[in-house]
């Protein structure tokens, strides 16, 4: 599997708290994908049924693209809202959902399996906390603190070798996950020039962009790729 090359940048002084008083705006936009959509999976289930899967999702009239990582380089302190729930990775009709998701480092991730199957839950990754494999039997499920990594963990399940998810975890809230009309939205982001990584795991894909955030406005992004590998 190739990794996402990440820079990381080391400071000589702690990093900045961000307050109440930080003058702060929001990044929405859009990713569209006009290139070449890879023939899709035809998955034989063990009671017969097909599953039609496929990496690249678009939508039909936008051409917006799902679940691509929208991740801010910040390099602030922020602290987690306890206030949070866990986040949801469901297992349901053989597949996760949803398939990609970003958290803050401290806030926890809840896998259930809603299926009829057993199925498992592995992460893959060279730190240990963020490394595991358990069993999740039909109606059951479990919650775990991932440890913020520059790479995706990749989520699979023994059981089932198609079945695939990725977590991203930052020490930061400033980031958002495309949805079926590859939309995002990140709030509260601090003003100022920032680097903005675009990330679509399944394809390994990456790109990164400037964005300047001015305080109580909304800077509107429209992203087009015409590829998905370099």
């Amino acid at each position: 599997m190739k990794q996402f090359l990440f820079i990381a940048v080391c400071l000589t002084v702690a990093p900045a708290l961000v307050s109440a008083q930080t003058p702060t705006g929001t990044i929405t936009g859009t990713i569209r994908y006009t290139g070449i959509i890879p023939p899709s999976q035809r998955i034989t289930l063990t009671d017969g049924q097909i599953l039609i899967h496929n990496d690249v999702v678009v939508h039909k009239k936008s051409k917006g693209l799902r679940d691509a990582a929208v991740l801010l380089d910040w390099t602030g302190k922020v602290p987690v809202n306890p206030k949070l729930k866990p986040v949801l990775i469901d297992q349901r009709d053989m597949v996760f959902l949803p398939r990609v998701v970003t958290i803050q480092q401290g806030r926890k991730v809840r896998f259930e399996n809603n299926d009829i199957f057993n199925h498992g839950v592995s992460a893959q990754s060279i730190l240990g906390e963020n490394s595991f494999n358990l069993t999740t039997p039909p109606g059951r499920g479990f919650e775990h603190t991932f440890k913020a990594q520059a790479n995706p963990i990749p989520i699979g399940c023994v059981l089932h070798s198609w079945m695939r998810a990725y977590v991203i975890v930052r020490p930061h809230p400033y980031h958002a996950v495309t949805d079926a009309d590859g939309t995002f939205r990140i709030a509260n982001v601090p003003a100022g020039k920032h680097t903005l990584w675009l990330l679509h795991p399944d394809t390994n894909y990456r790109e990164t962009i400037m964005v300047n955030v001015i305080g109580n406005k909304t800077v509107d992004l429209a992203i087009t790729w015409g590829k998905l590998k370099k």
